[in-house]
């Protein structure tokens, strides 16, 4: 396949590609800095508990399928653009994916990737189908709305037709002896080339092919800035899950605690809190399973992750794509502990602008409202609800911890608990002496 010959100006899809590409990993690396910013957030350990936490949460997507329906649909939309990267790839480099795949068998490998590719690919159109469908007709509860949402859907679909429509006039105009193995693409071939002009065939295998790079091409650079950036953080977020045992609170030592206590800015959040937000793919099943939502409070777990990735985002308006602008050093991404094992300050060259502005944002009636803070009861369903261990409870958590001990804003009905305990040790105001009674 000597695709120089066969697309006009072929010699410029490697250049737009890997300048997309570019963008794709700067935007990225702008996200990282802004998490320069955050506490440290616990040891990388447990290596073969964290593996298997990816393979099970990440590649087999296992929580998907408590809702067999949107597993199923979710699946095909994976996998098969998961498949389909083979052929981007392949594209772009020239055949030499096809190349390289198909030495060994004899070319084996390659015919037997060539129908799983096709029918993915036709899988991938009817999931965007039917996710539009729920989007825009049945229109779930717990499913939001969006501009962007429906951007990411077409795109998707849109790289998937012009990609096998580009390879149906390809084997059209130019023939391809593995043609037979393309169960879709193959017979479209076939078809089209007994129904139109040779020109009619190089000018429309040219148009779709140049469409699908550039609708690749754009794909790569919204992503960074879309909810849709899952797709790349989702692997880590599983495997970089907290190891403490579920319910389990990060300890406080309020006698050497030094700085704030809890978390009231998006700088007292971790690193991998910030990844959370990050990850969040506004499925809504954090929202359905939370009692507080069900009963009719303002509590929304959803929207509280939604609103501290929103924040993020606003954190790095002061933070240039390119880095070492404006004299912003490079940053790591996790910022070392002192001596004393508390975190060091955030370098101050991070917090300008607006960026210090949103760093210095309280979360609560920015991200949250004050009431639903309240409103949690802890049970950890929102955490057991989310596909890709987003960690609610501990946000929540640490949110409550600042408005107490800082703030002293708290519901008039915990001011007694909290004299007994500061008295008796428990919030029931009983003493020790009665604990066996």
């Amino acid at each position: 396949m000597d695709l120089g010959q066969q697309v006009p100006a072929y010699f410029l899809a490697p250049a737009i590609f890997f300048v997309a590409a570019a963008v794709f990993f700067l935007q990225m690396a702008r996200h990282l800095r802004i998490f320069a910013a955050a506490r440290p957030d616990g040891a990388v350990d447990r290596t073969e508990t964290r593996l298997g936490s990816l393979f099970v949460h990440s590649i087999a997507q296992s929580r998907m399928f408590r809702d067999v329906r949107a597993g199923l649909l979710h699946a095909a939309i994976f996998w098969g653009f998961v498949a389909l990267t083979i052929g981007t790839a392949d594209r772009v480099l020239g055949g030499l994916v096809r190349t390289v795949i198909s030495w060994p068998l004899d070319g084996w490998l390659w015919r037997l990737l060539l129908p799983i590719q096709n029918l993915l690919a036709l899988g991938v159109l009817i999931a965007v189908v039917y996710a539009l469908f729920r989007r825009l007709v049945s229109r779930p509860r717990r499913l939001t709305l969006s501009r962007d949402g429906l951007t990411i859907l077409l795109l998707i679909a849109g790289v998937v037709a012009t990609e096998l429509l580009a390879e149906a006039f390809r084997i059209a105009r130019h023939g391809d002896p593995d043609a037979a193995w393309a169960v879709v693409a193959g017979p479209l071939g076939e078809l089209l080339g007994r129904s139109l002009a040779p020109a009619a065939l190089d000018y429309l295998f040219a148009l779709f092919w140049w469409a699908n790079l550039g609708l690749v091409a754009g794909f790569l650079v919204y992503l960074p800035r879309s909810k849709h950036l899952h797709i790349a953080t989702a692997f880590f977020n599983t495997a970089l899950r907290k190891a403490r045992p579920r319910g389990a609170l990060p300890p406080m030592d309020l006698e050497t605690e030094t700085g704030r206590f809890g978390v009231k800015t998006v700088e007292d959040l971790g690193w991998k809190d910030l990844l959370d937000g990050f990850t969040c793919t506004e499925c809504g099943r954090c929202q359905d399973a939370c009692p507080a939502w069900a009963t009719g409070k303002p509590l929304n777990p959803k929207t509280m992750i939604m609103g501290i990735r929103e924040m993020s985002v606003e954190a790095e308006h002061g933070v240039p794509l390119l880095p070492g602008l404006r004299g912003l050093p490079e940053l790591p991404l996790i910022r070392p502990a002192d001596a004393g094992g508390h975190p060091a300050p955030a370098p101050s060259a991070v917090t300008r602008g607006a960026t210090a502005t949103a760093l210095a944002t309280p979360i609560v009636d920015t991200a949250i409202p004050y009431d639903a803070v309240w409103d949690c009861v802890t049970c950890g369903a929102c955490v057991e609800a989310c596909p890709v261990l987003i960690e609610h409870v501990d946000k929540i958590v640490g949110l409550r911890r600042n408005l107490v001990l800082e703030e002293s804003r708290f519901p008039g009905e915990l001011a007694s608990a909290f004299t007994a305990m500061e008295r008796y040790g428990n919030p029931w105001g009983q003493p020790a002496g009665t604990r066996l009674d």
